[in-house]
């Protein structure tokens, strides 16, 4: 084939159509093409009957870009009685419902055909196009005497979702033909409006259609359809046991808790101890992840304590650990009573998820196991133990806490420190009293985790004492420790600190006054905010910024001068929290300076606080001397406008010349198209 003639002549190409090779035949079509729609089609309309799919999209797509395509809708439409040619048959298919609404008029022109096939067709092309105008057609081929046009009308009105439909749906379920009810159940569950239960329900003496009827009434179903639902539960088949487990959570999911509770929670728990808490525990069988959620769901409802040890074993599946957990919540004191006797016979790693489960459910009555696990050999075991002690409160085992603060794991040694703040926070005089018995140690350490514990007790005296020790991380927990501690004490025991030979030891102090909410700290932190130490100065100016005031601002503009990145970056985070014209204006002028990290910093705070000034400066910005801004502010805009932000990024593609900010704006368009 001769590319250069064929472009002038697309009728030079038709020979080709007939060509073994498939390339040529489709080159052939898009020539063809090419040529005016009146003089081409029938070569068009052959093609599109070509044994090559890939032949026959050319030929539909060729003639439906054609000017006029339209105008011949109805030669395409008789393309549909060939008999022998599928190929053909669906192309003329699709060039309809491509068409759309164009086509309409001539196919319900066709909707009385003498051909049933015919009149299929018409019914399936426009449920495909899913115009409403076409509803009554559609309807009224529920009616038709061919099956499989009812058939086809009632799946459409499905596809449709079509509610006007409903009623002639339910009417037409009278009719004898089984595929007809099946299609129909199935539309009206994809139509979702409610339908009287005594519509439906006579049809579960199918044993056809009961799967039918229950999946329905999952997607239909009012209150009224529980009692049917629950009865599903036990049936024999596999697949409507499944379905009535779907359509009954699906119903519980739609109505209110309280009327939840009554219609269909109580039912449920009525099936402890019955035959159907076996039936259900058979669907667990399988590899489908979504059924098992939802029966281990439906288990935890009714609350069988038979039914626990399976559900145990299915926490092992980290898919189905919230539905798990929910499920032995409920089944609550035969849970604890499983957990225990599990955890007896139980691997390491099912000892570490039973005791994990101990906390996660609160089961205060499983304290032996908890008390062994914190004598466990395997380290994980002791540190999860320990974790759930604190967790359900089990504030008698508080002895054993602190001698686990002497393990040879810090994972260990920190859980149970973490597990007897929680009690301290509680008050507990037992946590105050191994406190005191720390506070006195030898060990820097265990020194250490007395400052946390009488931080936690708010025992501002001893931290006081602790603020003196000899090694710099007791000293700072005891600073720490007076975070929230706003009176007189805790300021002046805080400002000495501001004097620590050790910069971790200052910085904690600065953040601690910066904590306390005083106005009156503001000497104290302007003092440490000239901190020789950058860490310490920008620790300061931190604390600044939750002050306000004059000073302060003051302060952290001069920051802003410093030659230390780390200091100006500490400056502007300061900057943020201050709600004035002259802080933002100063955050702005940041974002011109030399420091790509210091100008990202500034960037990211104006957006967050929602800054006017950025959509004024968007075309500078988007070119901007950095690319990470460019990258960054690309991002902010497409979040702040969305749509409206596309003129401005398709400018700022044009102009950009860095590949990543490229694809980074690009991919920004995509999103937003």
């Amino acid at each position: 084939m001769t590319g250069d003639r064929t472009a002038l002549d697309p009728f030079a190409a038709v020979a080709d159509l007939a060509s073994p090779d498939e390339e040529n035949r489709r080159r052939a079509v898009i020539s063809i093409a090419a040529g005016p729609l009146g003089m081409v089609r029938e070569h068009l309309f052959a093609a599109m009957g070509d044994r090559s799919w890939r032949v026959r999209k050319e030929a539909v797509d060729g003639y439906l870009a054609a000017a006029g395509a339209g105008d011949f809708a109805g030669e395409v439409f008789e393309l549909l009685r060939s008999p022998d040619n599928a190929g053909l048959r669906s192309s003329a298919v699709e060039a309809l419902v491509r068409l759309g609404r164009v086509s309409i008029p001539l196919l319900q022109s066709h909707a009385r055909d003498a051909d049933p096939d015919v009149r299929k067709f018409v019914i399936d092309i426009l449920g495909d196009i899913g115009d409403g105008s076409s509803l009554p057609t559609l309807i009224a081929a529920l009616g038709d005497e061919d099956p499989n046009v009812m058939v086809a009308a009632a799946e459409n009105l499905g596809k449709m979702g079509a509610c006007p439909a409903v009623e002639p749906l339910l009417l037409a379920l009278g009719k004898p033909d089984l595929t007809l009810r099946f299609t129909i159940l199935e539309a009206l569950g994809r139509i979702g409006q409610p339908v009287p239960m005594d519509a439906v329900s006579p049809f579960l003496e199918d044993p056809l259609l009961k799967k039918a009827v229950y999946e329905c009434l999952g997607s239909v179903g009012t209150l009224e359809s529980v009692p049917v639902l629950v009865r599903g539960l036990s049936e024999a088949a596999r697949g409507c046991r499944e379905a009535a487990v779907k359509g009954l959570l699906a119903v519980r999911e739609r109505n209110p808790a309280d009327r939840v509770a009554d219609s269909v929670d109580s039912q449920l728990a009525g099936l402890a101890g019955t035959p159907v808490v076996s039936s259900l525990l058979g669907l667990l069988d399988g590899p489908d992840i979504s059924l098992h959620r939802l029966v281990i769901r439906i288990l935890g409802l009714i609350g069988d304590a038979a039914a626990a040890g399976v559900v145990l074993h299915a926490c092992n599946n980290e898919q189905l650990l919230p539905d798990c957990l929910q499920s032995l919540r409920a089944m609550g004191a035969g849970t604890a009573a499983l957990l225990n006797e599990e955890y007896c016979r139980a691997d390491e790693g099912e000892r570490l998820t039973i005791l994990c489960l101990c906390g996660e459910l609160g089961l205060t009555g499983c304290r032996s196991i908890v008390r062994s696990g914190m004598a466990d050999t395997a380290p994980q075991i002791r540190e999860a133990a320990v974790r759930t002690a604190g967790r359900i409160g089990l504030r008698d085992l508080v002895p054993v806490m602190a001698e686990l603060l002497n393990d040879c794991e810090q994972g260990v040694r920190n859980a149970a420190l973490h597990s007897m703040e929680l009690f301290a926070a509680a008050g507990d005089l037992s946590v105050a009293n191994e406190a005191l018995s720390l506070f006195h140690q030898p060990d820097a350490e265990k020194r250490r985790y007395a400052a946390v514990l009488f931080g936690v007790l708010r025992d501002g005296a001893r931290l006081a004492l602790l603020m003196k020790d000899a090694d710099d991380l007791v000293r700072k927990a005891a600073v720490q420790g007076f975070t929230g501690l706003a009176d007189d004490d805790a300021v002046h025991h805080l400002t000495l600190a501001l004097t620590d030979e050790n910069p971790e030891v200052r910085i904690a102090a600065a953040e601690a006054l910066g904590e306390s909410g005083r106005p009156d700290v503001l000497e104290q932190l302007l003092l440490v905010a000239r901190d020789s130490d950058p860490w310490v100065r920008s620790a300061g100016l931190r604390s600044l910024g939750k002050t306000g005031g004059r000073r302060a601002l003051c302060e952290l503009e001069n920051a802003l001068k410093a030659e230390s990145g780390l200091v100006m970056l500490a400056a502007l985070e300061a900057l943020g929290h201050l709600e004035s014209e002259h802080a933002r204006a100063l955050i702005r002028e940041t974002l011109t300076g030399g420091d790509s990290d210091v100008a990202a910093t500034a960037l990211g705070i104006l957006a967050e606080q929602g800054d006017p000034w950025l959509d004024e400066q968007r075309d500078v910005l988007l070119t901007h001397p950095h690319w990470g801004i460019r990258s960054a502010f690309a991002g902010i805009l497409a979040k702040r406008h969305g749509q409206h932000a596309v003129p401005s990024l398709e400018r700022a593609l044009q102009s950009e010349s860095d590949d990543l900010v490229k694809a980074r704006i690009a991919g920004i368009l995509d999103a937003l198209r």
